[in-house]
């Protein structure tokens, strides 16, 4: 894995960035070579500077191989191979878990007296005397891609930290990403994934019949036409709503299970003119309802016999679509468009 440097402009500034905001654990910190080092998730090792001319190789000798860790998992230059500093080596005033270290402490262990050292020596054969570790000089225009998880509370935490310069984009079924600006310009991006396994994806796409005829249990016609406020659609439209994106979704997922890997042409869904042709507004519900349910089985009994249901694809002007993946999109919108009725009926107490 590489090591990730960033040039900064303030050392300060940026280790209160990293440490303080987003929170990565700091390994060491040396005021006379103006850098720091970090760990972040996914074990990712990033170094910041302050010295834009700092020779980053002289702090990683070639002595150092993967296969022969030091005694410390930190990253820790070692004394002899470096140039006088011009300030003491210090560490941070925060305690890191035990892990940070004041470079200089390195020594090794003594071997126990009487024990041959052939262990040693076979090592150093073993050892690529031309090793060099990998270092990857970090720009403004590429982001650094990072692991991420509740990357939506992350979000927030961040947001009462005061971090500007944030974006956060879903692809639904997939991932969704967390974009930071750091006080320099440079980018991260926080991936975390969105996929369910395929049970649970059968499971929310199972449940969708019954989340939807329980929404509207109850409801009298004129309930229907409940919304949240003027000018939001009613029960009645978002019920109508749910069942025509069941319809064209349906079309996709037969395309896929009975030609995986075709092209398919993805048609632009807008359901606003869907609804205004369709007369959402006055249309009955009920027969929807029950085809809605016959929609949502079909497709299950397609998937029990068809080898290989979820990993069956098409391909379109967005990339390659699973199955697994259409499917888990129309259980979450199910999920989260009956959430919205609820919603509606305890305004009105229904």
């Amino acid at each position: 894995m590489p090591l990730h440097v960033i040039r900064v402009a303030d050392l300060n500034t940026s280790v209160t960035f990293y440490r303080d905001k987003l929170g990565f654990s700091m390994q060491w910190y040396d005021s006379g070579w103006r850098t720091a080092s970090f760990i972040a998730p996914g074990e990712i090792e990033i170094l910041l500077t302050g010295d834009p001319e700092l020779d980053i190789s002289a702090l990683f000798p070639e002595s150092i191989h993967p296969e022969t860790p030091s005694e410390d998992p930190g990253m820790k230059p070692l004394v002899e191979e470096v140039a006088p500093r011009e300030a003491p080596l210090q560490r941070t005033d925060q305690p890191l878990d035990g892990d940070e270290q004041e470079w200089g402490n390195t020594d090794a262990e003594e071997l126990p007296k009487g024990e041959p050292e052939a262990d040693a020596t076979a090592e150093e054969e073993v050892a690529d005397p031309g090793f060099s570790r990998e270092i990857k000089e970090l720009t403004t225009e590429e982001p650094l891609r990072l692991p991420g998880e509740d990357l939506f509370v992350y979000q927030e935490r961040l947001i009462a930290l005061g971090v500007p310069d944030m974006l956060l984009e879903e692809n639904p079924g997939v991932e969704q990403v967390l974009s930071v600006t750091d006080p320099d310009g440079y980018k991260l991006a926080f991936h975390e994934s969105l996929r369910l396994s395929d049970e649970e994806v059968f499971d929310l796409y199972r449940k969708g019949p019954d989340l939807l005829d329980g929404a509207v249990l109850g409801l009298t016609d004129e309930d229907l036409d409940l919304s949240p406020e003027e000018g939001e659609w009613s029960i009645r439209q978002t019920v109508l709503h749910i069942v025509d994106f069941d319809l064209e979704m349906t079309e996709r997922i037969k395309w896929a299970l009975a030609e995986p890997g075709r092209s398919y042409n993805i048609p632009l869904f807008d359901p606003d003119e869907w609804a205004e042709t369709f007369d959402y507004a006055r249309r009955p519900v009920q027969g929807e309802l029950a085809m809605f349910r016959l929609l949502r089985d079909h497709i299950l009994r397609l998937c029990e016999n068809v080898p290989d249901a979820m990993d069956r694809s098409l391909v379109s002007e967005r990339g390659t679509v699973e199955v697994r993946t259409m499917m888990q999109v129309v259980g979450e919108t199910t999920r989260e468009l009956v959430q919205g009725i609820m919603e509606t009926r305890g305004l009105y107490g229904k």
